[in-house]
This record gives C-alpha cells, sequence and structure tokens, in this order.
C-alpha cells in the first residue's frame, strides 16, 4: 500500500484526504464521554469529495490501528471542526476539516503514535443491479502520525 504523509493531500476517489494531525482530549464540545474518566482520541483531515454527488458515507474515509481501549472501529462521531456540528454529508468540490472522533477507556495506554488507514471506492456497475454505483471499499494509503497530548490538567 503505497504510504501518505501528514498534511499532505493523498488523492483519490471518492475523495481527497489530508491527515493533519491525530489528539487526545477531554473535553469536545457538547459531546459527552459514556465513562467518566475516559478520554476522546480525535483524528482531523481535510476531506473534499471528488465524486459528482454529495456523500453520506464518510464514515468510511479512513480507519485507526495503534491505539488500545476505542469503543468501536468505526469513530463515534463525525464533526465539523469549525462549529463541531455532526457531519451527515459532504458536498463536490467543496474541502471541509473534520474531527474523526473516538471515545477511549481511561484505564488504556496513552498511545503516541497511531496508524491511518485511507480508504477509496470504485464506481462501477453493480452486478447485483447493473446500477453505477460506488463499491470496493478498499485501502489506499497508510500513514503514521504522533499523538499529540492535548487533554486539560
Amino acid at each position: 500500500m503505497p504510504p501518505a504523509v501528514i498534511n499532505e493531500v493523498n488523492r483519490g476517489e471518492p475523495w481527497n484526504v489530508t491527515v493533519v494531525r491525530a489528539r487526545l482530549l477531554s473535553e469536545l464540545g457538547d459531546l459527552r464521554l459514556q465513562e467518566e474518566g475516559d478520554r476522546w482520541f480525535a483524528v482531523v483531515a481535510d476531506v473534499e469529495v471528488t465524486a459528482p454527488e454529495s456523500r453520506s458515507d464518510v464514515s468510511d474515509i479512513l480507519t485507526v490501528s495503534g491505539v488500545e481501549g476505542l469503543l468501536d472501529d468505526k469513530p463515534q462521531h463525525i464533526v465539523m471542526v469549525r462549529d463541531a456540528s455532526r457531519v451527515q454529508y459532504l458536498n463536490p468540490n467543496m474541502p471541509e476539516r473534520i474531527g474523526f472522533v473516538w471515545e477511549q477507556r481511561g484505564s488504556a495506554p496513552i498511545p503516541t503514535n497511531v496508524t491511518i488507514t485511507i480508504y477509496k471506492k470504485t464506481y462501477q456497475a453493480s452486478s447485483l443491479t447493473d446500477h453505477m454505483e460506488w463499491l470496493d471499499h478498499e485501502p489506499r494509503a497508510e500513514l503514521e502520525v504522533p499523538v499529540e497530548d492535548k487533554r486539560s490538567p
């Protein structure tokens, strides 16, 4: 799998992705942790839809590995960095800075690095319906990112 580089655009279909940073946070706007003592783990990325239509599959853009104690494999929250509103759709040719957010158990080790995998999809005819669809969700690039500890003391 080709490597990606932090703060550089990874171009592809149906989205371009620029991973900006990974952070640990104590608080995140109105979001509430399920368990006292847990923390937020967030990946911030700039995402631009390259497909001709709006996308609602934002949770398919990236995954993380190397972080123990996450409550789920997929982000529990995906929010706009500018106002912490939840992302439901992204529109073509309108880049947005997005936070992909997971809750991490407070008992889990503090990560210092994370491996981020960026995914792609292919626009092709479905073998079931013969309609053109975005299919074959698969990894397209991977990068190592340092984790900043931005929790309040």
